[in-house]
C-alpha cells in the first residue's frame, strides 16, 4: 500500500492508494494541532505519528500495511507548528520499506521544459503527472485553484512548457482588506456575480467574477490553439469555479494525489 502525503501552504493532506486504486484520504490537521505541539515542545519526534494516526484511524486502514512513501514538503508552520525535514524524514525512515521525498532533482514520467526547473514547485508537476495518466498524448492545461491559481501547461509528447501563476481566491480578499483603509475582510460564498448592492457585495462579487473571468480566458484561449486539448482543474477553491464552467472539464479532487502517487510507482520501477 502506497502513502501519499502532501505539506502545502494552507493544509496538509494524505491520502492511501493500493496500486491504481484510492482507497483513503483525510485533508486536516486541526483536530490534533494541540497534540503535535505538546510533543514538540516534549522534544519527541512521535509527534508525526499523531497525524498518520489520526489519518488511519478516519480511513479505518492499518499502518502496517503502508510499505511505500511519497511525501511532497513545503516546510512552512502550520498554526504555531513547525514541520521540518528532519522531522518527517526521521519519522518515514523508520516506517516505509521505500520511501521518496518529492524534489526538483527527482526522476518524474514528465519531460521539463522550464527554464529554471530548480525553482519549479513539486505540487506543479504532481498534478500535471496526475492529468498526464488521465489524457496521454493530449495537449493539457491544468489549472490549480488553492492559495495561488497556477496554469500549467503539458505539450501531447508530455513536456512541461510551463505556465503562469497569480492569487488565489483568499489572496485577493485578503490584499483588498490589509491594503486599503476601509475595505472589510469578505468571505467567499457559492453564489455571486451581477452588480454588488453594498461594499461587501462588491467586493465579494468583483473578486470571484474576476477569478472566474480570468480562468474563463486562459481556457478559451488554450483550446482555441488546442481545439482536441484537455482541461483539468484542482485544487481547495476549484469548487466555486465548477457549477459556472462548462462540463467537458475534468474537476479532479485529488489530482495531486494521484501525481504523486504516478511519480511513486515510476520511480522505483525506474530504480529496480
Amino acid at each position: 500500500m502506497n502513502l501519499v502525503i502532501d505539506i502545502g501552504n494552507t493544509r496538509s493532506k494524505y491520502a492511501f492508494f493500493q496500486e491504481d486504486r484510492l482507497i483513503g484520504v483525510n485533508y486536516r490537521l486541526d483536530s490534533i494541532l494541540e497534540d503535535i505541539r505538546v510533543w514538540k515542545e516534549k522534544g519527541e519526534k512521535v509527534w508525526i505519528f499523531l497525524i498518520f494516526d489520526h489519518c488511519l484511524l478516519n480511513s479505518a486502514i492499518s499502518f502496517h500495511n503502508i510499505n511505500q512513501i511519497i511525501y511532497d514538503p513545503i516546510f512552512k508552520p502550520h498554526d504555531n507548528i513547525q514541520i521540518t525535514k528532519s522531522d518527517i524524514q526521521l519519522a518515514i525512515k523508520e516506517q516505509a520499506d521505500y520511501w521518496l521525498e518529492a524534489s526538483p532533482a527527482l526522476e518524474v514520467p514528465l519531460k521539463i521544459g522550464y527554464a529554471t526547473p530548480e525553482t519549479l514547485g513539486f505540487d506543479r508537476i504532481a498534478i500535471c503527472v496526475g492529468a498526464k495518466s488521465y489524457y496521454p498524448g493530449a495537449s493539457l492545461l491544468v489549472i490549480d485553484s488553492g492559495t495561488c491559481i497556477t496554469y500549467n501547461y503539458v505539450s501531447a509528447e508530455g513536456v512541461f512548457l510551463g505556465g503562469n501563476i497569480s492569487p488565489g481566491l483568499e489572496m485577493r480578499f485578503n490584499g483588498l482588506h490589509r491594503f486599503t483603509a476601509r475595505l472589510p475582510l469578505v468571505t467567499p460564498t457559492e453564489t455571486y456575480g451581477g452588480i454588488g448592492q453594498s461594499t461587501e457585495e462588491a467586493i465579494r462579487n468583483g473578486v470571484m467574477s474576476g477569478m472566474l473571468f480570468e480562468v474563463q480566458q486562459y481556457i478559451e484561449c488554450f483550446l482555441g490553439q488546442y481545439p482536441e486539448g484537455h482541461v483539468l482543474i484542482t485544487g481547495g477553491n476549484a469548487h466555486f469555479l465548477e457549477r459556472h464552467l462548462t462540463p467537458d472539464i475534468l474537476f479532479c479532487k485529488y489530482l495531486s494525489f494521484v501525481g504523486l502517487n504516478e511519480i511513486l510507482k515510476y520511480v522505483k520501477k525506474s530504480n529496480y
